[in-house]
């Protein structure tokens, strides 16, 4: 039997719901290893869960883990008789497995919520790290900078867990724990990092997408349904609405002044995004907003925007730096999606000179020349919705398989 421990992080602070917390994050567990050979088993504790499995390897389980949200950190964990000579004897055991060379340092961590052990923390630790130090002549005790660190766990029950092995989880909170946004996702690169961070912190997401046909292309829509495949792998499959918004771009083009444009677009968007959330059952609208980075989101503009609705707008990226959401675009997978040249329906109607500062009052004058009702009906009468897996990621290259 192969064994992970979980660490859940802030799940454990959260008190009479951590029940449904730690359900959360057993069922995205479950969905994500559906497809490996054989069954797994989840047995929750408090601060903690072990994944228990016989078929499929460490490394592959350890690659589904980093992916998903709520886990602060997980470990390959070795299940003993609650015995300290048993617990010597898997230590050694595991050391033996490595490719030690002389000079290696590692040190013990015993940690025991059972108090009724008979050795405390310090006692483990000090017996353990003994033995493996009289049987191992190449390593030494090293306290501040191991290369080696084997915790031993005494819970409650009958055994004793031994880890050698640490990985980092995404940390933040179990998917669908928060609530479910609807994210304005572009092709940019600056959205899908906002509905990365929203995932890591638990909410659910709807994507909602503005194209233009014929102005933007059949591959800028693709590419913003391949943004949500690979944020989909952090995730559960997840909605995504195409809403067509070439009608409402050229009634603004030919009724609105130039550098008004921007800020009745984004107002009409907001609008759109908000009815599609509410017949989603969502909570809240999301989107790639940073401060200052273009004219739409000064803090004028993104007042006088804000003004048509009451929802909460959630911003996640609104005072991080441009590198910082490049370097995390090619962390999680989204930059080469988001550098390809596909022009999205805001950049190919983006005015010459936008205002930074718009006035509420000019800014309705200008809409008061759009048929605004009918215009957002139409819009929300044609919204084209699919569910999107990562499995849309390997629709193109099977395609392409198919023509050979």
């Amino acid at each position: 039997m192969k064994r992970i421990v979980v660490h859940y992080g802030e799940l454990s602070t959260k008190g009479r719901n951590r029940k449904l917390f730690q359900q959360r994050l057993a069922d995205h567990i479950r969905y994500q290893t559906k497809d490996l050979i054989g069954p797994i088993k989840i047995k929750p504790w408090y601060d903690f869960m072990h994944i228990e499995w016989e078929e499929e390897s460490y490394q592959t389980m350890i690659e589904i883990l980093k992916k998903i949200p709520g886990i602060t950190r997980f470990e390959p964990s070795y299940q003993v008789a609650k015995d300290i000579e048993a617990i010597k004897d898997q230590a050694r055991q595991l050391f033996q497995a490595l490719n030690l060379k002389e000079g290696d340092s590692f040190k013990v961590v015993a940690k025991r919520s059972d108090k009724t052990f008979a050795y405390d923390s310090y006692d483990i630790q000090r017996i353990v790290g003994g033995d493996l130090d009289d049987h191992f002549a190449e390593l030494n005790v090293s306290l501040n900078h191991p290369d080696y660190v084997l915790t031993v766990s005494i819970h409650q029950g009958d055994y004793a867990y031994l880890s050698l092995d640490s990985y980092q989880g995404m940390q933040g909170l179990p998917y669908g724990s928060s609530g479910k946004g609807m994210l304005m996702l572009s092709g940019g690169f600056d959205s899908p990092i906002a509905g990365y961070l929203m995932i890591r912190r638990g909410m659910e997401l709807e994507m909602v997408h503005f194209s233009s046909p014929p102005y933007t292309s059949p591959q800028a829509l693709e590419k913003a349904k391949k943004l949500t495949a690979q944020l989909s792998k952090y995730a559960m499959p997840i909605t995504f609405h195409a809403v067509p918004f070439a009608r409402i771009q050229e009634a603004i083009r030919d009724q609105v002044h130039e550098n008004e444009s921007m800020t009745v677009m984004r107002r009409i968007m907001l609008r759109i995004t908000e009815a599609l959330m509410h017949q989603q059952k969502g909570q809240a609208i999301i989107n790639g907003e940073s401060l200052g980075q273009v004219a739409s989101q000064t803090l004028t503009s993104m007042q006088v925007i804000n003004e048509v609705t009451s929802t909460p707008i959630l911003r996640p990226l609104i005072a991080t730096d441009k590198n910082d959401i490049i370097k995390l675009a090619e962390e999680i997978g989204t930059y080469d999606l988001s550098n390809q040249p596909y022009e999205d329906c805001c950049t190919v109607f983006a005015p010459r000179s936008p205002h930074t500062k718009p006035k509420l009052a000019v800014i309705e004058d200008q809409e008061a020349k759009l048929d605004l009702e009918s215009l957002i009906e139409e819009a929300l009468a044609n919204v084209q919705t699919t569910v999107i897996d990562p499995a849309y990621l390997l629709k193109e290259q099977q395609e392409f398989s198919d023509l050979l």
